[in-house]
This record gives structure tokens, C-alpha cells and sequence, in this order.
């Protein structure tokens, strides 16, 4: 009778090689697991991936913006107390905004439509909801009660087109 060479070492040797695999149970996956995730955390860490982005003057929000709206006039600038949003009239009352999202920047024009509510939190913070999936509601905070009212009041201020008209009721007629 021919025997294989898995069956002439017998069942033990299999029993052997289970066993080894055995000793790295559960725990020790999942310690495994845990330091790796830690590790590429650190990794993207130390590689700026946490730098929150603030905008450091007004060049450098004109640039931002100007990149994405080239046409735009861009007039007074308003920044929150971290630096990282910056908003701004522009004409046809409407809204400019300079948002740090991740490392980048977002760009936005904002017109009153846009805006689902805009309310005053504690002392300085402005509650902002958008009618926009992608950015549904933002809390801001200034310096002060003076710019969030500003920022309030660019944000609910009626778009006027060129003959004086809002464009909700440009649609209508």
C-alpha cells in the first residue's frame, strides 16, 4: 500500500502547527490591530494631517476667493475668533466665504436664499443653517457682538438684481 509523506509523519504533525497558530488567539489580534491604527494615526499626525488651516491676513483671503471667483469685488473682511472662516461682501448683496475645511479651503457665495437661519448663540457665536445637504448648519464664533452682527446682516440681506429686484421675485413674475 503507498502512503503519502503528509500520512507517513502521522496526525501529529498536524496537531503541532494548529496549536502554534492557536497561541496567537484573539487578544493578541486585536492588540495587533489597535497598534496599527496607531501607528498610522501618528504617522498622518506628524505629517500635518491635523493642521487646521487659519487664514493669516487679508491677501491671503483675497487670494483664496479671487482663485475661485476671479470677477468678484470683494469688499470689508470679518473673521471668526479661530481664523479659520472669513467672510465678506460682495456685490448684488451677497455673501463671500473663506472656510478651512481639513487642510484646504472652501469657497462659497452666500446670498440670503441660501441661508435656512441665522441666530445669535451665547455671546458671540452666530448659528448658521444652509440650505445645502453638503453643509447643512455651522456654529461661528467672533471677537465680537459687533462682527456677528454684521455677518448676520450680510447673510440675510435680500440678492437685488441690477433693476432693484430680488431674484425670488424675478422668478415669480
Amino acid at each position: 500500500m503507498g502512503r503519502s509523506p503528509d500520512s507517513a509523519q502521522g496526525p501529529g504533525r498536524w496537531a503541532g502547527i494548529m496549536g502554534r497558530c492557536a497561541l496567537l488567539g484573539l487578544p493578541a489580534l486585536i492588540g495587533m490591530i489597535v497598534v496599527g491604527i496607531s501607528v498610522g494615526v501618528l504617522a498622518v499626525h506628524l505629517a500635518g494631517g491635523s493642521a487646521r488651516p487659519q487664514l493669516a491676513d487679508d491677501d491671503e483671503t483675497r487670494s483664496i476667493f479671487l482663485a475661485d471667483f476671479p470677477e468678484s469685488r470683494i469688499g470689508p473682511i470679518v473673521y471668526t475668533h479661530d481664523r479659520r472662516t472669513a467672510f465678506f461682501e460682495l456685490p448684488t448683496h451677497q455673501t463671500g466665504i473663506v472656510h478651512g475645511i481639513g487642510n484646504k479651503f472652501l469657497t462659497r457665495c452666500i446670498s440670503a436664499s441660501d441661508v435656512a437661519g441665522a441666530e445669535p448663540v451665547g455671546e458671540h457665536a452666530l448659528n448658521v443653517r444652509w440650505h445645502d445637504i453638503t453643509w447643512p448648519r455651522q456654529t461661528f464664533s467672533f471677537a465680537s457682538d459687533t462682527e456677528r452682527r454684521i455677518v448676520r446682516a450680510w447673510l440675510q440681506a435680500p440678492a437685488m438684481s441690477a433693476e432693484g429686484i430680488t431674484h425670488e421675485r424675478a422668478h415669480v413674475l
